[in-house]
């Protein structure tokens, strides 16, 4: 009877092969691996929001290659207009994946791979849709920053692939952040170009995000991944993350964690620039030429900056698909009225002396007084969550200039009487 036992246990540990039984074909898939690769960030401005793919090995085939929606031309026939508009076509293409890690690591960008536990039905489906995203008549799709890219363009295979288990438990995760605290988050180190995100993006841009939202960031889908479970049809319910691995750690600072609260440090410059400006006028309205010339200068650079900025917001607003610029209360304080007052403001000066009344001084005196008062409505909408945006540093560097030159001119033009030589 024991030994009876015994030889049914050695056999059962025996291969299949050797006991003669036909092994089991594999299941179709099953020679694939499917795993999310992704690359930190870079040096140009597009590439500091990092940047995947989904992999594919295939065992039968020997091959390794990434899909990436990430693909763009300043070649393609209208581009810039296109970039205006909020139009740009983006593509998919396929690459080898050793020579992507490599050209990776040239740009000194982090690189990480993540296989994913799906089973190999799941495996397989995926990898027909990335062949046939990649044909030429599907490879094309219309880009948005934050809704529409390359992290949530393989976020939403890979929530095709898993039944929509990505959507389904990271739809539900609040965050604290917006897609103006990531974007400036992301761009910091980069002082002109995190100020310029801050200015152009509108409200659309400050809801707080799901977990899922979030992962428009690749760096962000990398993290939430590891949390999400998958159904296989055995019933169990297991990690979508098999394995991770670092092939290559980049030598740059971390991204940071939240963006840094600039708004002190704005309004302190503008504050002591707008002082400046009002102690010049002060001397320009006692008769001083040095002073009157250095505050019409002033008074007509600051003016044309903040009209130009407005004629952008208001297109971007009223003229193209950009919805993050939509709704953007910036528009208070970077006003198209400003260019009146610049193009005004030398028209009066010259004039001024030769008459006591001037349509010009007119107009620059009445244009500046009312974008004071427009940026002064916008900081008092500081005050109502639904209307604040961000830390509010654009409001910081543009009101106490804005008061200040409406004070200037004000000074420099007085109504009715020309100053005394």
């Amino acid at each position: 009877m024991l030994a009876s036992a015994f030889a049914t246990a050695v056999l059962a540990a025996q291969p299949a092969a050797s006991r003669g039984i036909p092994k089991p074909p594999p299941s179709p898939g099953s020679e694939l691996t499917i795993y999310l690769m992704t690359m930190g960030q870079g040096d140009l401005v597009w590439e500091k929001f990092g940047h995947n793919a989904v992999g594919v090995r295939d065992e039968r085939t020997g091959t390794d290659v990434v899909y990436n929606w990430g693909m763009f031309s300043f070649d393609q026939p209208g581009f810039l207009p296109r970039f205006l508009r909020g139009e740009m076509m983006y593509w998919m293409a396929a690459f080898d994946a050793a020579q992507t890690v490599v050209a990776y690591i040239g740009m000194n960008r982090s690189v990480t791979i993540q296989e994913l536990n799906i089973e190999p039905s799941a495996r397989l489906a995926l990898r027909d849709f990335l062949v046939w995203n990649a044909r030429e008549e599907n490879r094309f799709y219309r880009y948005d920053y934050f809704r529409d890219n390359c992290s949530t363009r393989a976020r939403d295979a890979i929530d095709r692939a898993t039944g929509g288990a990505l959507q389904e438990q990271l739809g539900s995760v609040r965050t604290a952040m917006s897609y103006r605290d990531h974007a400036l988050r992301l761009t910091q180190d980069d002082f002109l170009v995190s100020t310029g995100i801050d200015i152009g993006l509108g409200l659309p841009t400050d809801r707080p995000l799901t977990a899922w939202q979030e992962t428009f960031i690749p760096m962000s889908l990398e993290r939430r991944i590891r949390d999400v479970r998958v159904a296989w049809s055995t019933g169990e319910q297991l990690p979508l993350v098999r394995s991770e691995r670092v092939l290559f750690s980049s030598t740059r600072a971390p991204e940071a964690a939240r963006p840094a609260n600039r708004a002190p440090l704005l309004f302190v410059v503008s504050a002591g620039l707008g002082l400046i400006l009002v102690l010049l006028c002060t001397r320009a309205g006692r008769g001083l030429y040095w002073a009157r010339v250095l505050t019409v200068g002033w008074c007509v650079v600051w003016s044309s900056v903040v009209g130009l900025l407005g004629v952008l917001l208001s297109l971007l607003w009223a003229a193209t698909e950009h919805q993050a610029a939509y709704r953007n209360m910036n528009l208070l304080h970077y006003q198209p009225l400003w260019l009146a007052v610049a193009i005004a403001t030398p028209v009066a000066a010259v004039h001024w002396r030769r008459s006591r009344t001037s349509s010009a001084a007119s107009i620059a005196r009445i244009g500046a007084t009312v974008g004071a008062a427009l940026s002064i409505l916008g900081f008092l909408a500081l005050a109502f969550p639904a209307l604040r945006q961000g830390f509010g540093a654009p409001v910081a560097l543009a009101a106490p200039l804005n008061l200040a030159v409406a004070f200037a001119l004000s000074r420099v033009f007085p109504g009715g009487k020309a100053p005394t030589p």
